[in-house]
């Protein structure tokens, strides 16, 4: 019987050490869930306050500072003196934010007679300060090349020999439009001229944009080799809330100024305008020295008028780009 007892003892030991491990084994499995469901709990947590944290920094970063309105800015004054005869509406402006970047959407007009026409539709996305993404959607139907190179610009300096151009197609198309129009023309010139010389010797019709001549428009390259666009300014006073023209005393004087500016975020306003070089400090220590002279002007006004000073300054006038035509809106 002993053995027999010993046996039956052993058995009963044995099937208490299996309950006593799957005793264990449950707790176990009960301490990887509750682990597991405060590991779950606590990231939710760190998610959930993420975006609202982010999007505060955003805000402080954009919003309650001055970066927002430095972005503003600059892509205002780098669209009005890099790209012709174009305005912006402040109303237009639409501004939104993400975590740690802001999306600024706005509308480009072209004065084409007497009225403001949409041109293009800006979409920039800005990532902390700098630009990550642009998309420009055009409603013009005569556009001017997306990428600038050495040979294809609408306003060419006198001195500029290297290119092969039709003058005599523009001219033709010009001449071919309804009197019943008004129409943007691109005017270079034989010689340099002060933009008031230019709108003496047309009275006629509006001088809307004037390129100035900052050294390197003789072969479209900068010193570095790299191809730059035409920069000048509007010439008329601009009534539109958000222009850096608008109260200006002198368009020539704010021109200036808005280069000083822009220099200081040269990288930023590369990025916004079509040009892939600037080079601002090159041109704007020739414009300091040689004074602000034009070699070329956007104008805008009834076809037979823009003709007729055309053929008047026939001697002067080196090169014609008609650009936009819009049916008659013209009251003078």
């Amino acid at each position: 019987m002993d053995d027999y007892e010993k046996l039956i003892a052993n058995s009963k030991e044995e099937i208490a050490n299996i309950k006593d491990q799957s005793k264990f084994q449950k707790a176990i499995k009960r301490t990887i869930f509750t682990s597991k469901s405060k590991l779950i709990f606590a990231t939710l947590t760190m998610l959930l306050l993420i975006v609202p944290i982010s999007f505060m920094l955003t805000l402080m970063y954009y919003a309650f500072g001055t970066k927002s309105t430095t972005l503003m800015e600059v892509a205002s004054k780098t669209l009005y003196v890099t790209e012709p005869n174009t305005s912006l509406e402040e109303i237009e402006f639409d501004m939104s934010f993400s975590p740690f970047s802001m999306k600024l959407a706005f509308e480009q007009y072209k004065r084409i007679g007497e009225e403001d026409y949409k041109a293009n539709k800006y979409d920039l996305r800005f990532f902390l300060g700098g630009l990550s993404k642009k998309e420009v959607t055009t409603s013009l139907e005569r556009v001017a090349p997306k990428n600038p190179t050495e040979t294809n610009p609408w306003l060419i300096h006198p001195e500029n020999r290297n290119l092969k151009m039709d003058i005599g197609r523009e001219w033709r198309v010009l001449d071919g439009l309804p009197d019943e129009t008004v129409v943007e023309a691109y005017i270079s010139f034989y010689d340099l001229m002060t933009v008031k010389e230019v709108e003496d010797a047309m009275p006629n019709v509006d001088v809307v944009w004037a390129a100035v001549d900052t050294g390197v428009e003789k072969t479209n390259l900068s010193k570095d080799g790299y191809v730059v666009s035409p920069i000048g300014y509007p010439v008329q006073r601009d009534s539109s809330t958000w222009s850096p023209f608008k109260d200006a005393t002198s368009n020539e004087e704010e021109f200036k100024d808005i280069l000083k500016t822009l220099e200081n975020h040269e990288e930023l306003a590369t990025a916004i305008s079509s040009a892939k070089n600037l080079a601002l400090p090159e041109r704007i220590a020739y414009i300091n020295k040689h004074g602000v002279k034009t070699y070329g002007v956007v104008v805008t006004g009834p076809k037979k008028d823009v003709l007729a000073s055309l053929e008047k300054m026939n001697n002067i006038v080196r090169y014609l780009k008609v650009g936009e035509v819009k049916l008659w809106n013209w009251s003078r």
